[in-house]
């Protein structure tokens, strides 16, 4: 009787193990397929140490690109991992499908990098002298800026915003509260 069940465990056992390594791997595909992913719509974003505008910028992630997302919070932040790196990023710049995506992208480039598996990111700008403190970036009082050309979606702090720069247009001038009701939000960069 011995004899037989060593028998029987010998022929027995590869074939439970097998199917256990199996069990392993159907699961990893399930998990792998069920992440949920966000496509970046905005020219670029910060990754931030924490949900916080003024919190450490750990990276710069390039439009376009795909982001896992690990949680999306009630107050506006979500938190994603890109490249390696895990953050948050304010909810309002990302979309759900790449083909969403309206900021302007190079699309040529973004194609040739992978497509909707692009990923790109680049190190947060550091301080340029060691005497610099990090402040929150708000208006001086209720006004904002506002690029004149029709079709901006977002407000700035001030006129030395970068993206506010590039505006060839008209600045507008107006009450952060009066953007906010004309359906604008704020500059990823300002805020």
């Amino acid at each position: 009787m011995p004899r037989i069940l060593l028998l029987l465990l010998t022929y027995l056992l590869p074939l439970w193990s097998s199917a256990q390594t199996a069990t392993a791997s159907d699961s990893l595909i399930q998990t792998e397929t069920s992440l949920a992913y966000r496509y970046v719509n905005a020219t670029s974003l910060t990754l931030r140490a924490r949900p916080d505008a003024t919190a450490k910028a750990s990276a710069i992630i390039a439009g376009a690109s795909r982001l896992q997302l690990v949680a999306e919070r009630p107050d506006g932040w979500s938190q994603v991992q890109v490249a390696g790196h895990t953050g948050y990023v304010r909810t309002d710049y990302l979309v759900e499908e790449q083909n969403q995506v309206t900021a302007n992208v190079d699309w040529a480039s973004v194609e040739a990098a992978g497509g909707s598996a692009y990923s790109s990111t680049s190190s947060a700008p550091r301080p340029t002298t060691a005497s610099h403190k990090v402040s929150p970036k708000v208006a001086a009082g209720p006004k904002v800026y506002v690029c004149g050309n029709g079709r901006t979606e977002v407000y700035h702090s001030s006129e030395d915003c970068s993206a506010m720069r590039r505006c060839t247009y008209q600045t507008l001038v107006m009450t952060q509260r009066e953007a906010q009701a004309s359906g604008l939000r704020g500059c990823m960069k300002c805020y």
